[in-house]
């Protein structure tokens, strides 16, 4: 197998950059929808534009729809998915499970790709994002080796080999949208992460505890091929062509053995934060992860940027021409083009002339179709059949020439074009009535086992299923009854996973909590053998509109958690025949991080960062991964009732001083508490 090179667009430029540098692929963004709203993208013209440009070279073209939509937002999303299939687009990259669903319905032969977005971790969420009609899933820059062959025997699978790559797992960071409402899930990150944080109580300096050096697997892309890796995919929709081109080359250099250290240094040169990492690919975490961009890696592109650009400024040759010449007495001239991917050609001229000096020859022939200049194609050979005494003049030969090489032009983005076969939006399952609803289940996020103990009050104590394997055996069954075990939020082991699942379920759990589509993954499976589970979802699906709710609920899901990034009025108007909820009180968690930035093995208990306006996040560590919580706590107990759910979720606090302010309807008061995001909602 032949592994694709996948580079970004931002724009026309970078896209060109990215096809003359080699690229197999391309991907980018639209206007709207897209997780890179900061690049410049493309308009309906300009994206159809780059369709026709890739098919006439060859590549392909896959479109980014990866950002959480919102119900007003639906019929635009259909009718850009339309669009899509009808101007050719190769895939669509996907985060929402709504646009996936849309896409099935309105063009059911268009390829969708599960975005690194929608957390596929393991080969259990591939086999669900597999059901609901991916057909290649987007590794997290987290995998290391073991995980990515085990994806790759699963799927179809893409690595990200070069670029930057996020503090936070992708799809579960908040920071952004809780700082100032810019949402990473629409699009709109302000990269606060990359901004200083200190890892004591002490404004942080020049400490930049939240931000990782970009990634580079280039050294090992013969491996990753070997391993199976179906495209490596390159990050940067948002850098200038110059960088684009000079990654693109790199992948090519090194997945045919040539990479020098040379390259490398350029790529540096070019763009990075303190050099490059492979840690997490390796398993070597840790401090040596962490950069930033210094004075000395923005003032080293200024010397390489001229010379890059050089490389893409004239068209490259990408299909070989050859040519079959009839010119004979009395006959139209006629010649006859076929490329090298199957494609003929046939033009006829005008009647050839009795020559009066000199008869024409095959060499007069090839001499003027030869002059292919700035197409795609490079002369190959020529068969001529020529009579005796006959004359062609240049200019007649030179008309043929650019005649032929723009109709094969116009068959090899045809042939290079997918065809759809379209339904009509009318076909979209129809959703339930909006409803309303009474709010009459309060659950506890429970992170210790003192939590589990005090929570007694609540109808449902969602804990840890790492904790709940050490405790279960001494809760009592009335306990164990309103037990719900949340699953990891990040892990790579699935046999550990599946062993767990079975210890708490042994202990009498029967109530499960997916926090991410991954989590959704190993549930579902194993619901198969354990048909009397119940799977309730969590913030980390970051289900925002009606439709994605709908296709939870095709997967037998119990009742589903809301996305933060609602706004009361948005989360209110959600309509499903499922219980809906959402979180109102808690310090809610805005990373979920690999690469922990403090170093601890205190299971649950609580460190914190220091960021330059002396506003702490706190950090509580897992096993194998860490979350960063908001600053303040969010707190709109006071409000609950507006908005039209089923049940709520609280943490973060002494679990019976909670429930009696529920059951008021009563805020806590004082500094340090905040609205969140139901007020604001995010960009």
């Amino acid at each position: 197998m032949i592994t694709e090179i996948l580079s970004p667009a931002g724009s026309m430029e970078g896209l060109i950059a990215a096809v003359r540098c080699g690229a197999d692929a391309v991907y980018a963004g639209g206007k709207t929808f897209s997780a890179r709203a900061g690049a410049k993208n493309f308009d309906d013209a300009e994206l159809s534009d780059a369709v026709r440009y890739c098919h006439l070279h060859g590549v392909k073209i896959y479109r980014a729809m990866n950002t959480a939509v919102f119900d007003s937002e639906i019929k635009s999303v259909a009718d850009e998915i339309k669009f899509c299939a009808d101007i050719g687009i190769d895939g669509l990259i996907v985060q929402d499970l709504s646009v996936a669903l849309l896409a099935r319905t309105i063009a059911p032969e268009l390829p969708l790709h599960a975005s690194t977005q929608l957390t596929v971790l393991t080969p259990c969420g591939a086999r669900l994002a597999g059901e609901l009609g991916f057909c290649r899933v987007v590794a997290p820059r987290e995998s290391d080796m073991e995980n990515i062959n085990a994806l790759c025997d699963t799927c179809e699978t893409e690595v990200f080999v070069h670029g930057a790559q996020c503090m936070c797992l992708s799809g579960q960071c908040y920071m952004s949208a809780m700082i100032g409402s810019r949402s990473a899930n629409r699009g709109k990150c302000a990269q606060a992460c990359r901004l200083p944080f200190s890892r004591s109580g002490e404004l942080p300096g020049e400490e930049y505890a939240l931000s990782l050096k970009d990634m580079s697997l280039l050294p090992h892309l013969q491996k990753l091929s070997d391993a199976g890796v179906a495209s490596f995919k390159i990050e940067g929709r948002m850098k200038r062509p110059e960088y684009t081109a000079a990654a693109t080359t790199a992948a090519r250099k090194a997945l045919s053995g040539e990479l020098t250290d040379d390259d490398m240094e350029l790529l540096s040169a070019v763009f990075s934060r303190s050099g490059f990492t492979d840690g997490y690919l390796l398993g070597k975490t840790g401090e040596r992860m962490f950069g930033h961009r210094r004075y000395e890696d923005v003032t080293s592109a200024k010397d390489v940027l001229p010379k890059i650009a050089e490389t893409y400024r004239t068209e490259i040759k990408k299909s070989v021409l050859d040519f079959h010449v009839s010119i004979k007495r009395g006959e139209p001239v006629t010649v006859t083009a076929a490329d090298r991917d199957g494609i003929t050609v046939t033009v006829t001229g005008e009647l050839p002339r009795t020559a009066i000096n000199r008869s024409i020859t095959a060499e007069d022939v090839q001499k003027h179709l030869s002059k292919l200049g700035n197409t795609i194609y490079e002369f190959g050979s020529l068969t001529a059949d020529i009579g005796d005494g006959l004359f062609v003049t240049g200019a007649e030969l030179n008309e043929i020439r650019r005649s032929i090489a723009e109709q094969v032009d116009i068959q090899r983005i045809d042939h290079f074009t997918p065809h759809y076969r379209e339904i009509s939006p009318e076909n979209i399952a129809k959703l339930p009535e909006a409803r309303k609803r009474e709010l009459t289940e309060f659950r506890y996020r429970a992170f210790t086992e003192e939590d589990v103990r005090q929570a007694d009050g609540f109808d449902m104590i969602i804990a840890p299923m790492q904790l709940l394997v050490k405790i279960i055996s001494d809760c009592t069954e009335e306990k164990v009854r309103k037990l719900s075990a949340a699953l990891p939020e990040l892990t790579f082991d699935e046999k550990k996973l599946n062993s767990d699942l079975e210890k708490v379920y042994t202990g009498g759990v029967r109530h499960f909590h997916a926090d991410n589509f991954n989590s959704l993954g190993a549930l579902t499976a194993f619901r198969q053998s354990h048909d009397d589970i119940v799977i309730h979802t969590g913030q980390g699906l970051n289900i925002t509109n009606s439709y994605a709710v709908s296709q939870l609920e095709g997967l037998g899901v119990a009742d589903v958690l809301l996305s933060m990034e609602l706004r009361h009025t948005q989360a209110a108007k959600i309509r499903s025949d499922i219980p809906v909820g959402l979180r109102v009180y808690g310090r809610f968690p805005v990373m979920t991080v690999k690469n922990s930035p403090i170093t601890s093995e205190r299971i649950m208990e609580i460190d914190f960062l220091t960021d330059r306006t002396g506003r702490k996040f706190h950090i509580r560590t897992f096993d194998g991964y860490a979350q960063i919580l908001n600053c303040d706590i969010t707190d709109v107990i006071a409000k609950m009732d507006i908005f039209n759910v089923s049940f709520v979720e609280v943490s973060d606090g002494y679990p019976k001083t909670l429930l009696d302010k529920l059951e008021k309807r009563e805020s806590f008061t004082g500094k340090g508490y905040t609205n969140g995001l139901y007020q604001r909602g995010v960009i």
